[in-house]
């Protein structure tokens, strides 16, 4: 991840080209997102998380040093079966990594202050284990998750600078991931993408000011698509292996 692996001056450039990236003049981007922060992150190990056990899935302090206002730590929720999960408030874009035990349906609806919910991050059926991203969509706040399955689940959040970092021309990865280009796609770049999977796969680019769909495919995919120049976050929607490779 991009706090693990790179240092303090170029996190910052990542947060601040991120941010660059989700707004447009006036702080809004062409897809009519507002400005939210994304804050620098410094790497925590396990025992720095705030968890909560089932079924109760509530934060508890960390006991770890207090970090400074401008750094955040990801805090995992766990619990089991069907849950209103409360979180701190937030209008922050964040990561979500979840994962599921159960059989049967597993779906995650960010709501807001007043119970509103947004559109599911996660809708699948059975084990999951991805990371998505979270509270992207314009003028929305977050308060908590409605959160239905029916084995035991975790959830955790965490700022948008953890993604996994793309540095190379070639990367490889299984189901939900959010990649964070390093540096960012610059000139006439394409790449080759492939996708084992028999469901959904969809791989979505974010520029400055554009996001752009590159691929919208259900099952097996082999193809070559063009790497919008700026390119600094790619989304990627998969049930089976995915492999890209930069030319």
């Amino acid at each position: 991840m991009v706090g693990g692996i790179v240092g303090g001056v170029f996190v910052l450039f990542l947060v601040f080209a991120v941010v660059g990236m989700l707004i447009g003049p006036g702080g809004r981007s062409a897809n009519g997102r507002d400005r939210l922060v994304v804050a620098e992150q410094t790497p925590t190990s396990s025992t720095g998380q705030e968890e909560t056990s089932a079924p109760a899935a509530q934060e508890e302090p960390a006991p770890t040093p207090t970090p400074s206002p401008t750094v955040a730590k990801p805090r995992t929720y766990r619990g089991a079966g069907d849950k209103v999960l409360k979180v701190e408030e937030t209008e922050n874009i964040l990561l979500a990594t979840l994962t599921h035990q159960g059989g049967a349906n597993f779906i995650v609806n960010p709501i807001d202050p007043g119970g509103a919910e947004q559109a599911s991050i996660v809708n699948e059926i059975g084990a999951y284990n991805g990371t998505v991203i979270v509270n992207e969509d314009h003028g929305k706040v977050l308060r908590g998750f409605k959160i239905k399955a029916d084995g035991a689940w975790t959830l955790t959040l965490k700022p948008l600078t953890m993604a996994r970092e793309w540095g190379g021309d070639r990367i490889s990865g299984r189901g939900d991931e959010v990649l964070l280009l390093s540096p960012a796609a610059s000139g006439l770049t394409t790449v080759k993408a492939d996708h084992s999977g028999s469901s959904n796969f969809i791989v979505t680019s974010y520029a400055e000011q554009s996001r752009e769909n590159l691929v919208n495919e259900i099952g097996s995919y082999r193809g070559e698509v063009l790497l919008p120049d700026g390119t600094v976050l790619v989304t990627v929607h998969a049930d089976g292996r995915w492999t890209f490779t930069k030319s």
